[in-house]
């Protein structure tokens, strides 16, 4: 799925108006009912509350929020529309709806701060305020109801997103010293925003819900872009069915280089996952104090060790695998890191760097600024790990962007874990993941995600895929296991969760 500019978002509407046997008011009706149903299930869940007040602009986002008061009401709850419009010209699509609210609705002007009422925790405060298309920040009347707002108890939803916030920020100074609607819940429409991919507007957005309103299908695939939202279409279409003849060596044999004195958990954790991944042999490379270790635990996987007991510093020959990890719990030890980037150098196969190796890396880089990584190389860090190598970033703005910069300067695939974990490709291409929740904050999470994406890779899907598949069946893990009811989750869950995932994506 392609993330848009609020220009081409702008752009699907008319484009839908134009190729569609729709007006531009049916598409209005079409994309507030769909906001309804998700407005009455909180409000079903939230019985303390027993007034809907709707905060209308004078645009189409102010429409939308004039049908959702009809639809509202016709379900006989109690609404009350508050209109910001003096001195501003509406649309036609506004005015038709105006003129549509039934008498039952209280409707009330607002031409000053006077006519503005008291917000409560008993009201569901919905912002139809403003759109996407939105390019200034909010002043006069409308900052003064934004700020009044978030000052209240009330239970806010954005309709489309915040009012205040723009659909594309590229540094956090666009978004400070700001009036912005902090919502419980938005619900936007077709795709997500660019925005909603940063931590620093999650504070405004809420929990986020993608409404499919029907704009025409044929529109997204003419438009250019370079940032993406991973969906299970996508996925599915790079999983590779098993033919009935397939046997072990079809899908790869991988190597997991992994583990020492105390960490051997990481060792077991990746290997497991890349094992339950599918690929269809795989060797743990060990220190000496890892052997019992790993054949009690792991009796599927083969086993070779280095010639040191409590960590690695020879590293194996490679000739014979499919793929290669390395990183998960291989310590910071001066002999490994020496050890690691004589490894790096015989390497052909592709690779997946996560961890530890990260580390080593990042203080060669220090001394070695041209240093260079092995070609179809996937890198897997957390925040801390990615600044280690590029440089402290302040922002999650600023470190997506070193992000791009370094995909494409060395040629590789970087994986940036977080709550929508990015992908920078070596081509300039960004995408952003759709699956997972904060349950996959847990120790031991991201050597499962080494482990299964090293498994893709050695079952011959290319870097990029194997980035893109793995992520996204990573987060889908953890979304299961809450969907179960389960509140905490340790990182053996997300590889017990691995057939449920595959099987979720293809059904």
């Amino acid at each position: 799925m392609k993330l848009l500019t609020a220009q081409q978002t702008k752009d699907w509407d008319a484009y839908t108006l134009l190729h569609e046997p729709i007006s531009s008011f049916e598409l209005m009706e079409r994309a507030a009912t769909k906001c309804v149903v998700e407005i009455t299930t909180i409000l079903h869940k939230q019985p303390f509350i027993n007034k809907v007040v709707i905060c209308c602009g004078p645009g189409n986002n102010g429409g939308d929020g004039l049908v959702i008061a009809r639809l509202l009401f016709k379900q006989e709850w109690s609404v009350t529309v508050l209109l910001f419009t003096q001195g501003v010209a509406t649309t036609s699509d506004f005015d038709i709806n105006c003129k549509r609210l039934p008498e039952g609705i209280a409707v009330i002007e607002i031409t000053s701060e006077d006519d503005i009422p008291m917000f409560s925790n008993q009201q569901l405060v919905v912002d139809a305020l403003f759109g996407s298309g939105l390019n200034r920040a909010p002043d006069g009347l409308f900052a003064t109801v934004v700020d009044l707002i978030n000052e209240s108890e009330a239970y806010v939803v954005a309709i489309d997103i915040p009012s205040g916030l723009p659909a594309e920020v590229n540094d956090v100074e666009e978004i400070q010293n700001r009036s912005i609607i902090k919502a419980n819940n938005t619900f936007t429409f077709q795709v997500p925003k660019k925005s909603f991919m940063h931590a620093e507007c999650a504070a405004y957005t809420g929990s986020v819900t993608i409404l499919d309103i029907g704009l025409h299908p044929n529109f997204l695939p003419t438009q250019p872009a370079q940032d993406f939202y991973i969906s299970n279409e996508m996925v599915k279409s790079i999983f590779h069915p098993r033919s009935t003849f397939s046997h072990k060596g079809t899908f790869g044999h991988a190597l997991m280089v992994a583990g020492s004195y105390g960490k051997m958990g990481a060792a077991i954790l990746s290997s497991k996952a890349a094992l339950r991944m599918g690929c269809g042999l795989l060797t743990a490379y060990v220190p000496k104090v890892g052997y019992t270790i790993m054949q009690t635990a792991l009796p599927e996987a083969m086993l070779l060790t280095d010639d040191e007991v409590f960590e690695l510093r020879n590293f194996p020959q490679t000739q014979t695998f499919s793929a290669v990890g390395v990183g998960p719990g291989i310590g910071r030890n001066e002999y490994t890191e020496k050890g690691l980037l004589s490894f790096l150098k015989q390497l052909h196969q592709p690779l997946v760097l996560d961890a530890d190796a990260l580390n080593c890396i990042a203080l060669e880089i220090k001394m070695n600024p041209e240093f260079s990584f092995p070609r179809n190389c996937v890198l897997t860090p957390h925040p801390k790990e990615f600044d280690r190598l590029t440089g402290h970033c302040n922002t999650s703005f600023e470190r997506l962007q070193k992000q791009r910069v370094f995909a494409q300067r060395h040629q590789i695939v970087v994986v940036l874990k977080g709550a929508h974990t990015s992908i920078a490709m070596p081509d300039g291409k960004t995408y952003f993941n759709s699956s997972g929740n904060p349950l996959l904050a847990t120790a031991g999470s991201g050597d499962v995600l080494t482990g299964i994406i090293t498994s893709l890779l050695a079952q011959q899907y290319s870097c990029e895929e194997s980035a893109i598949m793995g992520v996204y069946l990573h987060g889908l893990c953890a979304d299961l296991w809450k969907e179960q009811g389960n509140e905490t989750m340790i990182a053996s869950d997300i590889i017990e969760m691995i057939p449920q995932a595959l099987h979720r994506l293809l059904n």
